[in-house]
């Protein structure tokens, strides 16, 4: 973006040349010259005109080029930032309205970009060179252009990004307060009709819109004082600029040149901020919305203290560890398992067994301590590689059966994606599609039941090569017989890793159990 702010404000830097220099040709053809002094203003004229355009036009194109290259990066640091944080940290996206929110923040950053930083850095080097240029003038000018240029680019451009990005935020909360009234007026419009309220129900959402409207008329009106305010300055310098070649031409002799330079100066040097200040009044959504991607994007420092855990799994422990969601409900927990060992998880429904587990997986941060072999669960880099697990609400990719595997273990043959299905009772399931294990699943494939969908997320665990293994609920929702064989299952791939299972059913083989209190 630097060459687009040099470009940007070599255009007004041409305008200034353009107007200025022609301002010199029509007051040097008036007093007869020389024809090679005419030729030279002549050229300083055309010189300056495709300058500017030249300038603006690679402007144009630099801009957007790197503004588009900057949306691309600033979607994956987004991300990525998403990824690292918890799942308490980045659920703040997990609805339609907050997706919507974060895509038009983002998109809107790349306006503020565009709209205000480009243009407000570009004004500010063409103004110092107009006021460089009216130094060399007379140096007198600098006691309209200095004071002026200062006003208009750092005091006003901060008492209006003061005082739209409030306004920004109110109008935009009460926008969504509208959305939100209009949509629980429409899923009850039917009921309304039916028993003659309709009115009552709309009637908050007029409300809503006149409250919006009073915002949006006080935001202009403050708009128009700023735009007032400003070409009130630009104004000013202009008849002061005129002023004062008057003043200098009584007191000394001062050159026709020179009075039309001070004249069309400030007639022309001022262009910037003409093109900046309309963004600048609708700048309080854009710099709202930049400020939102600054602090998505701001890192986790703790991110960097991570190492990658290269041991031998022996021992998992937790002591005092409370999870939550934001809010801490469950009582301390302190538990221990080692490898061979299954530890059995218990409890009344709500009281936090699959919290703690998202907090045993790293979903979720935790107070008290989570250690594996001494080394704390939340300083361990790689601890996909070190613990899985499914939870409550197990997702299937709509992808095919083999790559829903693979992700648990992406080295996995088709053999041993075989073998495990076919312990877990699902090989009867792949058989049956003509396409295998290539058989796309989900919305766009061949959708799943419960129960399915369930067997192939443990399936996936069981193929990976952690050295701990958490489930939540496996044999939920299966018959006797199904789960019967399931839990076996389990218990034959999990034999040498630490087994941690949450469950309301007995468990065979369990050496530990822990009970989960609020």
């Amino acid at each position: 973006m630097f060459i687009a702010y040099l470009l940007g404000a070599f255009a007004f830097i041409g305008g200034i040349g353009l107007t200025v220099s022609s301002g010199w040709l029509i007051t040097m053809a008036s007093s007869h010259p020389p024809i090679l002094t005419l030729g030279v203003a002549i050229v300083l004229v055309r010189f300056f005109g495709i300058f500017r355009s030249v300038a603006r036009y690679f402007e144009r194109i630099i801009s957007h080029r790197a503004v588009f290259d900057r949306l691309t990066s600033l979607r994956v640091g987004i991300y990525s930032n998403l990824v690292k944080k918890s799942i308490s940290a980045s659920s703040v996206i997990n609805s339609g309205k907050a997706v919507k929110s974060l895509v038009d923040d983002v998109e809107r950053a790349q306006e503020y970009q565009l709209r205000i930083k480009l243009p407000g850095i570009s004004a500010v080097i063409a103004l110092i060179f107009g006021i460089l240029l009216g130094w060399w003038v007379r140096v007198e000018s600098l006691l309209i252009t200095v004071p002026v240029s200062i006003a208009v680019l750092f005091i006003l451009p901060t008492a209006i990004s003061r005082t739209t990005v409030k306004a920004a935020k109110r109008i935009e909360a009460q926008e969504n307060r509208y959305i939100s009234v209009v949509e629980a007026a429409a899923h009850g419009l039917i009921e309304a009709k039916i028993y003659g309220y309709r009115e009552q129900t709309f009637s908050p959402a007029r409300n809503n819109e006149l409250e919006l409207s009073k915002q949006e008329t006080a935001l202009i009106k403050r708009s128009g004082a700023f735009s007032f305010v400003a070409h009130l300055l630009i104004a000013s310098s202009i008849a002061g600029s005129a002023y004062l070649a008057y003043s200098i031409s009584r007191t000394s002799e001062l050159p026709a040149v020179q009075i039309a330079m001070l004249i069309f100066l400030p007639l022309v040097m001022f262009e910037a901020i003409t093109m900046w200040y309309p963004n600048l009044f609708g700048s309080g959504k854009l710099i709202a919305s930049q400020e939102s991607v600054d602090n998505l994007l701001a890192v986790n420092e703790e991110a960097f203290d991570k190492t990658e855990f290269d041991q031998q799994v022996q021992v998992i422990e937790c002591n005092g560890v409370q999870v939550s969601w934001g809010c801490e409900f469950m009582l301390p927990i302190t538990c221990q398992a080692r490898t061979g060992e299954v530890l059995v998880v218990r409890g009344i429904s709500g009281v936090g067994k699959s919290t703690f587990a998202m907090g045993v997986l790293g979903l979720l941060p935790y107070r008290g301590s989570i250690t594996i072999n001494g080394v704390e669960l939340s300083a361990i880099s790689n601890l996909s590689q070190v613990i899985v697990g499914t939870v409550q609400k197990n997702h299937i990719f709509n992808t095919s059966v083999r790559e829903n595997m693979k992700i648990g273990n992406p080295e996995a043959t088709d053999q041993e994606i075989m073998k495990v299905l076919t312990a877990l009772d699902l090989h009867g399931l792949i058989q049956e599609m003509p396409e295998g294990l290539d058989t796309i699943l989900g919305d766009f494939g061949r959708s799943m039941s419960g129960g399915e969908a369930k067997r192939l997320a443990i399936a996936r665990v069981l193929l990976a090569k952690a050295s701990i293994v958490l489930l939540d609920e496996p044999t939920e929702h299966l018959n006797e017989q199904l789960a019967e064989k399931v839990s076996d299952a389990i218990a034959k791939y999990c034999a040498n890793k630490i087994l941690i299972v949450i469950t309301h059913s007995e468990w065979k083989n369990a050496n530990k159990t822990l009970m989960v209190q609020r």
